[in-house]
């Protein structure tokens, strides 16, 4: 293809672009640049062939540092929305916008929707050992009857702590009340949501602003406890300071200090940056 005809084409694909990341950024977290930064991403992913559930496990275990393979499966059937077997590049940038940049009412919808295998709006035990199994990691000398136990008492533990209404059943009510209360409790069925430094490596590539959602994440959180207290007239208890919060928020010290968004340093930051550039531009 000669030069002339790439320049003719070029106008025509930013259009495009700019058409798609506009569209995507009403529905999103994101703003527009962000939008043509991550759809650039799947574009170079894409290319290489599609993000089916190998990929996408692939990717997540790449860059957000999610290592369960059965939690991995299922955020995979969370981002695809349509049960294709394909995560398009609208699944793609909703699905990144709920799990890095979701409100706290979004991230506890993605996470039991994620937990929800069958898709019935309720968490039974069958549904939690699923869920658990591969988060627990066995040694030399555990025994598969050792495992076995452990699996069962931290099922017994989530049904005490999620199953408000004691009918057997987690039911979405019974999850956004317990989360509600206690934020640590959104990831006790499993690990979906990547820790702080894997999304502040992660945005580095798609945004240079990711430090100004730093600062909003407790405020949400007190805000949705304050209504949840209002709906149920309960007198409203601060929110603990740690917890589900630091899994959002990027420590003051990392935000403070551009040397460890710098990949050339040894930094945790900087390693994670550099893994997720290196499969994200490789095309």
């Amino acid at each position: 293809m000669s030069m002339s005809i790439q320049m003719a084409r070029r106008p025509a694909k930013q259009k495009r672009m700019h058409s798609i990341s506009d569209s995507l950024s009403q529905n999103t977290h994101f703003n527009i640049e962000e939008c043509k930064s991550l759809v650039s991403i799947y574009e170079r992913i894409d290319a290489m062939g599609k993000v089916d559930r190998l990929r996408f496990r692939e990717i997540l275990h790449t860059t957000m540092n999610l290592t369960d393979d059965i939690m991995l499966d299922l955020l995979f059937h969370a981002f695809d929305r349509n049960n294709d077997g394909i995560v398009d590049q609208l699944e793609w940038v909703q699905g990144l916008s709920a799990m890095l940049r979701g409100t706290p009412e979004e991230l506890v919808d993605f996470c039991y929707f994620v937990y929800d295998i069958n898709g019935d709006r309720s968490l039974a035990r069958e549904e939690l050992h699923q869920c658990i199994r591969g988060c627990i990691v066995s040694g030399y000398s555990v025994e598969n009857d050792e495992i076995d136990e452990c699996e069962r008492d931290i099922v017994d533990i989530c049904m005490k702590k999620l199953d408000k209404d004691r009918d057997g059943q987690i039911t979405y009510p019974d999850f956004v009340n317990a989360v509600t209360d206690d934020p640590l409790l959104i990831q006790a069925c499993g690990p979906c949501l990547p820790n702080s430094n894997a999304i502040a490596a992660f945005l580095a590539c798609s945004s240079e602003y990711y430090r100004d959602y730093s600062s909003v994440w407790g405020a949400d959180w007190d805000l949705m406890k304050k209504r949840r207290n209002l709906r149920n007239s309960v007198s409203e208890s601060r929110l603990s300071q740690t917890g589900l919060r630091r899994y959002f928020v990027l420590c003051k010290s990392l935000a403070q200090n551009p040397d460890t968004m710098d990949p050339s340093t040894n930094g945790e930051l900087g390693a994670l940056r550099r893994c997720s550039l290196h499969l994200m531009w490789k095309a």
